[in-house]
Order: C-alpha cells, then sequence, then structure tokens
C-alpha cells in the first residue's frame, strides 16, 4: 500500500513509518539542561536562605522579622512545587496520550525504548 494512501498517524504491516530524525541526542541534552536549571534553581534558593536565616536584620521592608520568615517559607514551598509540578505534568500528558494507542503502537514504542 502506498504512503500517500494512508491517513497521517496510520500504519500498516505493509507501510511502516519512516524514520526521519533521531531524537536522543536532542532529549539527553534536553534533560541535562533541565537538571542543570533545577540545580541552579534550589542552589539559589538554599543560598538566599542561608543568607536570610544567619542576617539577623533581613526583613521585608512592609513585615517584621518573624512574618518576612513566614513569607520566605511560602515562597520556597511554591518553587519546590513549581520544580515538582514542571517534573512531573508532561509526564502525566504523555501517559494520557499514549493510552490512546492501540496495542502495536504500545508493542513498538516498548521494544524499541527496552533496546
Amino acid at each position: 500500500m502506498p504512503t500517500s494512501e494512508l491517513l497521517p498517524g496510520v500504519t500498516t504491516r505493509e507501510c511502516p513509518p519512516q524514520v526521519v530524525c533521531d531524537a536522543r541526542v536532542a532529549i539527553r541534552s534536553a534533560r541535562r539542561r533541565a537538571l542543570l536549571r533545577d540545580f541552579v534553581q534550589l542552589a539559589l534558593l538554599v543560598a538566599v536562605d542561608y543568607l536570610f536565616v544567619h542576617w539577623p536584620d533581613a526583613r521585608m521592608p512592609f513585615a517584621n522579622r518573624r512574618e518576612s520568615l513566614a513569607l520566605l517559607q511560602l515562597v520556597n514551598a511554591a518553587i519546590l512545587v513549581h520544580v515538582a509540578l514542571v517534573r512531573a505534568l508532561p509526564r502525566w500528558s504523555a501517559r494520557r496520550i499514549a493510552a490512546t494507542w492501540c496495542p502495536s503502537e504500545r508493542r513498538r514504542f516498548r521494544t524499541r525504548s527496552s533496546s
């Protein structure tokens, strides 16, 4: 069966999909950049926390020391939740999309990713 007769995303045994590019290198470098970005964000967070906690006069201009520390804890929690969600949401959406695949597509993906 010629390729032009198939709808996009539809494959048959006689007409398997053609691999256009191998994205492993791009994926690997993107993962490294993401890990580096997360590390820098968390290191900056720890440095600011250390400075804020060990310098007794550090506070927000509109709040006293106790309120400033509470605000710092809220910001820390928000940043940690953001870092966790940035990692988890793409995985969740990929699983949701993969749930729509037919069994042959799932087998083909598993055999490719295991090698």
